[in-house]
């Protein structure tokens, strides 16, 4: 028995317990404690321990030997190593991940974790990965979101400035320090073409944003069925450069070739945005164009000449309102 050896206490058995005891898969040992308790001795395990009659005769008793034996074997076969139970509660208990590190977890997580059906995360690795991605673009993460959204964290700039963002957006580079930092429009950007297939329909994409993998794979809303290629990514001074290059470009393109803008109906369905969509007869101009592009930021003297000529059109790139002002 665990602990301190059980009291026997006198008085018989009956029969109708020893009955029910073993077709519940124990033995009935001897009368312990008081007139309400019996020693069982499991059948599968040999460990004995003290049950109450009223549980033994309508309900299952629960030999904890055999169940800290199955919590084990669950552990092993999600990668783990059971510790043991959580004082503090029965639905919890400790394991031991491969990293090194204990985890608290609920018995039924661990089980789904187990059977594959969901994943498993330390906290401490997971806070160490989150602590390099931000120390890569110059933020030191301080804690959890102080408004309480898992998907935002609070972050401390070299500058001193704190400030709260979004996880995701910070494993793209893609923040901004209010305290010295600049907008999306300073930064550098860039003007890509994209070919988009999907049930049959051909499209090219011509935008420009400071990430266009993430533009396409988490922002266009494609269905998870296209094909996506990336033909050309033009790397853009400026995001107010891009886009005002970008703007010209598609307004020179529906004046000069309207028959290949394709009509918003016919990708309603396929992609979030509202134009800049065009048939694929017209990549060769669009590249044409691309390239045109390409030479004169190549000729311009650190940029300069082309940042001033694009930085020129910015109202008028405002006034076309593009899809959004980071991102087209």
């Amino acid at each position: 028995m665990e602990g301190t050896p059980l009291a026997v206490h006198p008085g018989p058995v009956a029969a109708r317990w020893s009955r029910a005891a073993a077709a519940k898969g124990f033995d009935i040992a001897a009368r312990v404690i008081d007139r309400l308790h019996l020693a069982l001795c499991c059948r599968t395990c040999g460990h004995v321990f003290a049950c109450r009659i009223s549980v033994l005769t309508v309900a299952q008793p629960i030999c904890h030997a055999c169940l800290e034996a199955r919590r084990s074997d669950t552990a092993i076969r999600a990668a783990l190593v059971y510790l043991g139970r959580d004082p503090q509660s029965t639905a919890y208990g400790f394991y031991r991940a491969r990293c090194g590190h204990v985890l608290r977890r609920q018995y039924e997580i661990i089980i789904r974790v187990a059977e594959g059906l969901t994943g498993l995360r330390c906290e401490t690795c997971f806070a160490a990965r989150e602590a390099a991605i931000a120390a890569k673009h110059g933020w030191t993460r301080i804690g959890p979101d102080p408004e309480g959204n898992p998907n935002y964290h609070l972050y401390r700039h070299v500058c001193g400035t704190e400030r709260r963002l979004a996880r995701a957006n910070l494993s793209w580079g893609q923040v901004d320090c209010p305290g010295c930092g600049q907008s999306w429009s300073a930064r550098e950007s860039r003007i890509y073409l994209l070919d988009l297939r999907h049930d049959g329909r051909h499209f090219l994409k011509l935008g420009y944003s400071a990430h266009p993998t993430k533009r396409h794979r988490h922002q266009l809303g494609l269905p998870k069925g296209a094909a996506v290629r990336v033909l050309r990514e033009l790397v853009m001074p400026t995001g107010a450069a891009a886009c005002a290059a970008e703007t010209r470009m598609h307004r020179d393109l529906c004046r000069s070739f309207p028959d290949a803008v394709v009509p918003q109906a016919e990708f309603a369905d396929m992609l979030n945005v509202t134009r800049e969509i065009y048939r694929p007869a017209l990549r060769a101009e669009i590249e044409a164009r691309l390239d045109a592009l390409a030479a004169r930021i190549e000729a311009a003297p650190s940029g300069s000449a082309v940042a001033s000529e694009e930085g020129g059109a910015t109202r008028s790139a405002a006034e076309s309102a593009p899809v959004s002002a980071a991102d087209s």
